[in-house]
């Protein structure tokens, strides 16, 4: 019964589109790393000096902007695919867990996935990303450094949102174990730089990304379940901010199946 809950929850939010997230959280606050991306970003944008008027302005409405295409077709089928590999994976969850744990049942490391996984290293990379492009008079390097920011913006919020309205217990015994947020965000970074610069740079960031996952579940921080939908909800949020660039030759699409689905690779000749 209880993961029946949990996943019509999930469905629920998905079709409403329920993003409204408690003030007092217990730990660190998710709005407080929006509001300071947000933040920063402004204070970034408004330095660059460029010809457009209100460059700060601009950023917010493209946040805004993403959220509302955060709600398209190509969102609905990214989520369905993940959340079917969710509850594929949701059976063996204890296992996958007992198989990361060490032989004494005493959780694991794997060093340096938690840490490239937190919002510690994920939101100011995309920043120094950002700033460093523009210092350099990269458009490309900046307009990157921009959609790494916006991507961390959204997954931060879709994922918070989904973790105080569903509150799964991590196997640790803590609260908010769904989804990961280290999974949302390592993996909207790694969408949003295979957008800009092809899979030369797309699968090493996704390999991080996948590292940093596995490394919550070896930490008994979450279940396996929660990384999968946490990686497909990070891509959702990668790809929506970068819309723009779309025209490309190599598309990524999923599909939905009975009890998972899968991805179409189409290249343009």
């Amino acid at each position: 019964m209880e993961l029946v809950i949990e996943w019509g929850l999930v469905a629920a939010m998905m079709a409403s589109g329920v993003a409204a997230i408690p003030a007092s959280a217990p730990d660190m606050p998710p709005q407080d790393a929006v509001e300071s991306a947000v933040v920063a970003a402004a204070a970034v944008a408004n330095a660059q000096g460029t010809a457009e008027a209100r460059p700060a302005s601009r950023f917010l409405r493209d946040v805004g902007r993403d959220y509302k295409q955060f709600f398209s077709t190509e969102t609905a089928l990214w989520l369905r695919v993940g959340l079917g590999g969710s509850l594929a994976v949701h059976a063996g969850d204890k296992a996958l867990g007992d198989a990361l744990q060490g032989s004494d049942g005493a959780s694991m490391s794997l060093k340096g996935g938690q840490e490239y996984g937190g919002l510690i290293v994920q939101v100011p990379l995309a920043l120094a990303w950002w700033i460093v492009g523009h210092a350099a008079a990269s458009a490309r390097e900046s307009e990157a450094g921009r959609d790494l920011l916006r991507a961390q913006i959204s997954a931060i919020s879709w994922t918070y949102a989904m973790k105080f309205s569903i509150d799964r217990t991590r196997p640790n015994g803590d609260p908010r174990s769904f989804p990961s947020g280290h999974a949302s965000s390592t993996f909207a970074t790694a969408a949003v730089l295979e957008q800009h610069y092809g899979w030369k740079l797309g699968v090493p960031a996704f390999a991080a990304a996948a590292y940093a996952g596995s490394s919550r579940v070896a930490a008994n921080k979450h279940w396996a379940s929660d990384v999968v939908f946490g990686a497909f909800l990070g891509v959702a949020s990668g790809r929506t901010v970068t819309l723009h660039l779309r025209r490309t030759a190599l598309t990524l699409a999923p599909f939905p199946a009975p009890g998972g689905g899968g991805v179409v690779v189409t290249v343009f000749r």
